[in-house]
């Protein structure tokens, strides 16, 4: 399609790095302002539900959204247990959160408590990032620095002296729909469109060094538009947008795109569940409203868990094919990031990323106990951990208001990544990718002990990830004296195995163990890799007994002749 051509000429052309420093929040729409407010997701449901695809599918974005995260942006528990907490320690901050997880309430004016415990259900205040929130979205032509990214600054059309406001599609030849205006627009499939609310910079506080100087740049909150800008995923000739990746095309052939009579069979339908990575969420969802969509929620989980699969590679490079038994040995594993983003990206507090690795029935690296990842000196992690300074020292911070410093960030960069001060790792050195830029893999060894008896054992490498912890969940627990909301998130946590981690990769390897010898030695072993043979070399001992045998069979050919 043309349009689509043209979104990624226009997004190869406005790959440029977001904004360092916040921008005002006098941007974008504003409470109060707009003629026809944003309406609810039920509005939409009249056209936009009930299809079908041939395998019997429902895939109209009515039906796929609804138990997405964009949907349950500001229903969900952690969030809101998050949003007491932060506008508890800092008042006025909570305004900031609602913009983009409650657009509904912020344009209509009722968001201003911070808490938002003003949020009127009946207008869609409740319906969290839905329809109007990107379809009514565009960028306001009479701005020459629009549009603004970070921070929810979002801009929507209206209507004026009772007019219906246009809502924008990929489409450049949109059906005609009685409800509404229709337009086709790049902005609906450009990247920029999801860096309104996927970078969040700290509304009031810079980002400090490790000393407490100021750098003068607002405090990181999310990245991920960023990180994608810098990536090569947005440098290529056609670029892998977010939408490309998140909202993928629905399987099967032309189908049309709403129930209105005669409607047109399209191709490409972008798919409206919004698949990332935060796989606990929807069994939190489900327990927090019990019974309304749990179906929904199941398939939702099933499809983040494959996305979170097609995130990362795992490959065991380097590894002894024997071993004397009771022998440490030395271990190699890869870990190649393949999408357009650090790995793990989206709310940075909570996430984590580590390696387990374990030798026959024993976990030797990467234990989960007790509902916590257990951090042992061979651990090899991958965080993002955020600090404030405290009595000149800088020190972990649990609340996001509190954030300034950058203690660690050794998430796994996209490919191609060329950082700025804003997301340049912290703690771990990703340098050595192709023309400067970072490495999106990383190479993590580890030194294990054989068992004491002979045999074959497995070697099991996993990937696993964690959309939150229980001492992120516990800290906003212990904190919100505001009302119930911590409480309400720790048993719901509770309840739905503490949000275990779910392994994304997972790679083996076997290693023969021999007997020690008397001496306390064993074979020496050989090492594999993928550049060389898998065929083990001689070693001392089959050194020894390949000489031998050639010694004989030269004495018995000299005894022939």
């Amino acid at each position: 399609m043309k349009l689509r051509r043209f979104v990624r000429a226009f997004a190869m052309t406005v790959a440029a790095a977001a904004p360092a420093v916040a921008q005002p929040m006098t941007h974008g729409t504003q409470p109060g302002t707009l003629h026809a407010p944003l309406e609810s997701a039920d509005r939409c449901t009249e056209c936009h539900a009930g299809l079908m695809t041939p395998s019997g599918d429902p895939y109209l974005p009515a039906d796929l959204w609804p138990p997405s995260m964009h949907a349950n942006a500001v229903r969900d528990p952690l969030f809101l247990a998050t949003l007491s907490v932060a506008e508890q320690q800092a008042p006025g901050t909570g305004v900031l959160c609602l913009r983009c997880h409650a657009p509904v309430a912020f344009t209509g004016g009722r968001a201003a408590d911070g808490y938002g415990r003003r949020l009127d259900a009946t207008l869609g205040d409740r319906d969290g990032v839905h329809c109007d929130t990107c379809h009514r979205s565009t960028v306001d032509a009479a701005d020459g620095n629009a549009p603004y990214l970070s921070n929810a600054q979002l801009t929507y059309s209206d209507g004026v002296d009772g007019g219906i406001p246009t809502r924008f599609g990929p489409r450049e030849d949109p059906f005609t729909s009685p409800r509404h205006p229709s337009q086709g627009s790049a902005w609906i499939e450009d990247s920029r469109l999801c860096g309104q609310c996927h970078n969040v910079d700290h509304p009031t506080q810079h980002r400090l060094n490790a000393d407490g100087s100021d750098t003068g740049l607002p405090f990181p909150l999310q990245s991920t538009f960023a990180e994608w800008v810098q990536s090569d995923f947005a440098r290529r000739s056609e670029p892998r947008t977010c939408q490309n990746c998140h909202m993928p095309d629905v399987e099967g052939p032309n189908m049309a795109t709403t129930r209105i009579p005669n409607a047109p069979l399209r191709e490409g339908i972008p798919r409206h569940d919004f698949f990332g990575g935060n796989e606990w969420a929807m069994a939190m969802m489900r327990n927090a409203d019990p019974g309304a969509m749990d179906t929904a929620y199941d398939t939702a989980r099933a499809g983040v868990q494959a996305s979170l699969r097609s995130a990362a590679t795992l490959a065991i490079t380097q590894v002894p094919t024997t071993g004397a038994a009771g022998a440490t040995v030395q271990l190699v594993v890869r870990v190649t990031n393949t999408t357009g983003h650090k790995l793990p990206t989206g709310f940075e507090d909570a996430r984590l990323m580590w390696l387990q690795v374990q030798v026959g029935s024993t976990v030797v690296s990467g234990a989960y106990a007790d509902a916590e990842f257990v951090r042992d000196a061979q651990a090899r992690v991958y965080e993002f951990q955020p600090g404030h300074i405290v009595n000149g020292q800088a020190v972990p911070s649990d609340f996001v208001v509190q954030h300034s410093v950058v203690l660690s960030d050794t998430r796994i960069p996209p490919l191609g990544m060329r950082a700025d001060a804003r997301t340049a790792p912290v703690g771990r050195d990703y340098a050595g990718g192709a023309d400067g830029t970072l490495r999106n893999y990383d190479d993590a060894t580890f030194r294990i002990t054989l068992p004491a008896t002979a045999g074959a054992v497995p070697v099991t490498v996993r990937l696993m990830y964690r959309a939150t912890t229980k001492h992120y969940v516990d800290a906003i627990a212990a904190a919100d004296t505001a009302d119930t909301r911590g409480r309400d998130i720790q048993r719901i946590f509770a309840a739905t195995q503490q949000a275990a981690p779910y392994p994304m990769a997972t790679a083996t390897a076997m290693i023969n163990v021999s007997a020690a010898d008397a001496s306390g030695g064993g074979v020496s072993c050989a090492v594999r890799t993928p550049s060389t043979s898998t065929r083990a070399p001689l070693g001392l001992v089959g050194a020894a007994l390949a000489a031998w045998a050639l010694r004989r069979r030269r004495r018995s050919q000299g005894s022939k002749d």
